[in-house]
C-alpha cells in the first residue's frame, strides 16, 4: 500500500505520498530540505504511515485522494469502538476508514478490534495497517460493517454496489452486521437509484442471463478486464454482467427479479440494509440515518 509522510513545521504542514517507502522518503527529504529541517531515519519513520494506494484499489489517484471521500471514510471509522468485530468493505472511500482504524489501533485509541475483509484489496490494506483479521466463518454476526457504494439513495436505505466485483462477499458480510455504515461522498447520490446493477453469473449462463435482463427491460453488458484480454472473473470464478435499467422506481421488485435469473449468483442491489450513510461534502462531512 502507499505511504504518506506528514510533518508540521511552524504553521506549515508538509505532506507527501508515494506508492512505496523509498519514494516517499525521497520526496519528504526534498520538502524538508526546502524549509531547512533535518530528520534522522527513525524520526522520519515516525511520521510515515500507510494510506490507501490508488494502484492497489484500481481507482484514479484523484478519486482515491479526493478530499470529500477521505473525509467521509475517516469519519465513518469513528463508529468503531474497542472490542468490536468489524466488516471491512471495499472501495476508495472505505479504504480511508480502514486506514483510520489501523492508525487508531497503532496509537492505542482502539483495542481488541477484529476485522473481516470483503475483498483482497481490503484484506491487504488492513493487514499492512496491523488490523487483526479473521475469516467470516468465525462469526455468526458482526458489530458493524463499513462499506462503500457506487450510488446511494438519501431517501431510502438502498445502495448499488459491485464496481469492484466484490458484491457477493460484501453482501454476505454486510448482512451479518448489526449496523451497516456506508462511507461515501455526496456526488454519488440519486433518487431513484439509476446506476447499472452488477450481476455475477456462472460463466456458462452469461448468454441466458443477459437475455433475461433484456426481457426485464434492462440493457446488459458483460464486464471485461482492464489488464488482460477477455472478461473479468470474480474471486469466486464468476462473470459480471452490468445491467442498466435507468431509473429504478421499484428497487425491491428489481432485486427480486434479478435474483430469479438462472445462473445468477448475486446482484449489487443492497435493499433495506443500510443503517447510516456518512458522506463527505465540499465543506465537511454529513450523515443520514434510516
Amino acid at each position: 500500500m502507499a505511504k504518506q509522510f506528514t510533518y508540521t513545521h511552524g504553521d506549515e504542514e508538509i505532506s507527501v505520498w508515494a506508492e512505496d517507502r523509498t519514494e516517499v522518503v525521497e520526496k519528504a527529504r526534498e520538502r524538508l530540505d526546502e524549509v531547512g529541517v533535518s530528520l534522522g531515519d527513525e524520526e522520519l519513520d515516525d511520521h510515515i504511515r500507510v494510506v490507501p494506494s490508488p494502484k492497489r484499489i484500481k481507482s484514479d489517484p484523484e478519486d482515491v485522494l479526493m478530499e470529500m471521500r477521505k473525509r467521509g471514510g475517516l469519519e465513518a471509522a469513528e463508529v468503531v469502538e474497542s472490542g468490536m468485530d468489524v466488516g471491512l468493505g471495499t472501495g476508495s472511500t472505505t479504504a480511508w476508514a480502514i486506514a483510520a482504524i489501523g492508525w487508531k489501533l497503532d496509537d492505542g485509541e482502539l483495542e481488541n478490534v477484529r476485522g473481516v475483509a470483503t475483498s483482497l484489496q481490503s484484506h491487504d490494506l488492513a493487514r499492512e495497517l496491523g488490523i487483526p483479521l479473521t475469516d467470516v466463518d468465525e462469526f455468526d454476526s458482526l458489530d458493524v460493517a463499513i462499506d462503500g457504494a457506487d450510488q446511494w439513495d438519501p431517501d431510502h436505505p438502498h445502495v448499488v454496489k459491485g464496481g469492484g466485483a466484490s458484491h457477493a462477499r460484501e453482501k454476505l458480510i454486510d448482512s451479518m452486521a448489526d449496523r451497516l455504515v456506508i462511507a461515501t461522498d455526496e456526488q454519488k447520490t440519486a433518487t431513484p437509484l439509476s446506476h447499472p446493477v452488477p450481476l455475477s453469473v456462472l460463466p456458462e449462463s452469461r448468454n441466458v442471463a443477459q437475455e433475461w435482463v433484456r426481457e426485464q427491460g434492462g440493457e446488459p453488458s458483460l464486464r471485461y478486464a482492464e489488464a488482460k484480454d477477455g472478461p473479468l472473473f470474480t474471486a469466486n470464478g464468476n462473470l459480471v454482467v452490468d445491467c442498466d435499467f435507468g431509473e429504478m422506481d421499484d428497487v425491491e421488485g428489481r432485486a427480486t427479479d434479478l435474483a430469479r435469473i438462472p445462473g445468477a449468483q448475486e446482484h449489487g442491489l443492497f435493499v433495506g440494509m443500510v443503517d447510516d450513510v456518512i458522506y463527505g461534502t465540499d465543506d465537511g462531512v454529513d450523515s443520514v440515518s434510516f
